[in-house]
């Protein structure tokens, strides 16, 4: 018999679907979804025809957090599965887009996991709190370092050290969210998202977007990003990728792209 798993992986055509699959605890995090939530990431990731990843919960909720029955919170060696040894693995270092679906309540976990993805569409009514302090641990996943960049550091300080609960509203409204929507429109919306973004989007250029996005998040120096981004600008039209974008948009017709997503900025563009 197959061992029970944590989360569910569906592939259909370009894009993938990766369900937090555990509806009866309201799928609450425990580490071996942890571990097999980055496996699957970076699984999916390896395939050269899936253009978008697809993150959301099964039934109503997309995770309620850790499993407060479940978790030994004094174990060090359970929870070693959350260091980033390889930093190749962390999502931000992925080729493919990933899209949170948070169809309903993210505490906790759940949501400094949606927070290191690329885009994040929310249910409207959604609870949403970074927790942490009101159970005596702190805030993970580099949440301290990401959150402020994102939604500015008054605004992160708020609601990491209170780890007061807003709505899925409210989190759209102060940035933590992409996209905000009526619950049950949630998967539908970020599916369109996925789905556009593989048919209209150059792979190439999508993930040299992505790689050049997350790494000016900690550079200070704008002539330095204007001239790099300029560089590979330059780059990305000599892999193929522009010339069949500008013969689509005149035609009309889908584009038909042929370059990898798999593709590595040049050092020497640096």
């Amino acid at each position: 018999m197959a061992e029970e798993q944590d989360i569910t992986v569906e592939v259909d055509g370009p894009v993938a679907v990766v369900r937090l699959d555990r509806p009866g605890r309201r799928n609450a995090y425990t580490p071996r979804m942890g571990a097999e939530l980055t496996e699957a990431l970076v699984a999916l990731d390896a395939l050269p025809g899936v253009r978008a990843i697809v993150v959301t919960g099964a039934g109503e909720h997309f995770s309620v957090g850790a499993d407060l029955d479940q978790v030994d919170w004094r174990d060090r060696d359970a929870h070693d599965v959350e260091s980033l040894r390889e930093p190749e693995k962390a999502p931000w270092n992925l080729a493919t887009p990933i899209i949170a679906a948070v169809n309903g309540d993210a505490i906790g976990v759940a949501l400094t996991w949606a927070m290191q993805w690329d885009i994040r569409v929310v249910a409207d009514t959604a609870r949403l709190a970074f927790s942490f302090n009101r159970i005596g641990i702190i805030p993970d996943r580099n949440s301290t370092w990401l959150l402020p960049r994102l939604v500015g550091f008054s605004t992160a300080m708020d609601l990491l050290l209170t780890g007061r609960t807003i709505t899925g509203a409210e989190g759209h409204r102060l940035g933590l969210a992409s996209r905000c929507v009526p619950a049950g429109d949630v998967l539908t919306e970020a599916l369109a998202v996925a789905n556009d973004l593989a048919e209209r989007c150059a792979p190439a250029s999508v993930t040299a977007t992505k790689r050049l996005m997350y790494e000016f998040l900690e550079e200070s120096d704008r002539l330095r990003a204007y001239n790099y981004e300029r560089r590979t600008l330059n780059w990305i039209r000599t892999l193929g990728e522009t010339l069949r974008g500008i013969a689509a948009f005149k035609s009309r017709k889908p584009p038909e792209w042929g370059t990898t997503k798999h593709v590595t900025i040049p050092e020497d563009l640096r």
